[in-house]
């Protein structure tokens, strides 16, 4: 159990702390925004867009009770989260967008395909891959239509067609038309031409190393200040998200390994689109990006526990 913990676990943190050290290291800013570019809308939408189109129809369906179970292990904490900050930390609007995104959105992009791979194997791909999509599709509209009406009450402007704008904003971003035409292509039972998935895979299979590499740069890049709120994230990310995925694994009576994987997905820490998301709007809140920096670093102990646990499962 130690053995497969370990070639889990230590190459997943030894990529994220090579890129912490890299942002700490730098004598000048490193290219953050152009490395995120890279990643969001190049090598993940290809890595995607590769794993659902070679999915079985029947592997498809068999994941609509994931979906649903994910949905919700992403919106409990968000809404407990936005309430919190608002009523009982007094925080800004577009400050608790930013923070309530940043605890219920799992950084699947960065650490779901190589900790899941390494645990589950190539079974894991389209897992992970309607992670992301689901991500994208549900916790992108929540952030972005909070910071849209923050945007447009400070300016004055009209509170109107705000959720049309942020639905516009997310279903035309390549990290999700990739895998939504990736399951069209195995739900048609086509396949892809065998040198367009070559080519794709080039800079797709880039995806696993650059996300964690990225990630330790926000991370170094992020201030550091901890305190009762950024604790309460932490709790909600790190604890509530796995535990309600027990919980749903159990009352909807998930298969395995389906079950594992969703319950190991819900453990990964806090991810960084929110904090992305609030820097394209001029917020950026020192209480996600602690926030941030703690999950990830105390996901050494709830990762290892729960691969640990699931070993037993």
């Amino acid at each position: 159990m130690i053995h497969e913990i370990s070639y889990a676990l230590v190459p997943f943190f030894f990529s994220m702390a090579t890129g912490y050290l890299a942002g700490k290291l730098a004598r000048g800013a490193m290219p953050l925004s152009s490395i995120n570019t890279m990643l969001v809308d190049y090598a993940l939408p290809f890595a995607l867009l590769l794993y659902t189109a070679k999915m079985q129809r029947a592997s498809l369906s068999s994941h609509l009770m994931l979906i649903l179970l994910l949905v919700v292990v992403m919106l409990a904490p968000y809404f407990v989260s936005l309430a919190l900050s608002r009523f009982i930390f007094n925080a800004a609007p577009s400050d608790a967008a930013v923070r309530a995104v940043t605890v219920g959105m799992p950084n699947f992009a960065a650490v779901g395909l190589p900790l899941l791979h390494s645990v589950y194997g190539d079974d894991s791909d389209l897992t992970v891959a309607l992670a992301i999509t689901i991500a994208s599709v549900v916790m992108s509209p929540a952030g972005l239509i909070l910071l849209e009406r923050a945007k447009t009450y400070e300016s004055g402007g009209p509170q109107t067609n705000l959720l049309a704008k942020a639905l516009v904003t997310t279903l035309v971003k390549p990290i999700v038309i990739a895998p939504i035409l990736g399951i069209l292509v195995s739900l048609a039972g086509w396949q892809l031409p065998g040198l367009l998935v070559q080519s794709l895979n080039i800079i797709g299979s880039t995806t696993a190393g650059l996300a964690l590499f990225s990630t330790g740069l926000i991370l170094a890049s992020q201030p550091f200040r901890l305190d009762k709120e950024v604790w309460t994230g932490v709790a909600l990310s790190n604890v509530l998200q796995p535990l309600i995925a027990f919980l749903l694994v159990v009352l909807l009576a998930l298969p395995k390994p389906i079950a594992g994987e969703a319950i190991l997905l819900s453990a990964i820490p806090c991810g960084s689109f929110g904090i992305l998301f609030g820097l394209s709007y001029g917020v950026q809140d020192t209480t996600a990006g602690t926030t941030l920096v703690a999950s990830s670093v105390l996901s050494i102990i709830s990762l290892t526990a729960t691969i640990f646990l699931l070993g037993y499962l």
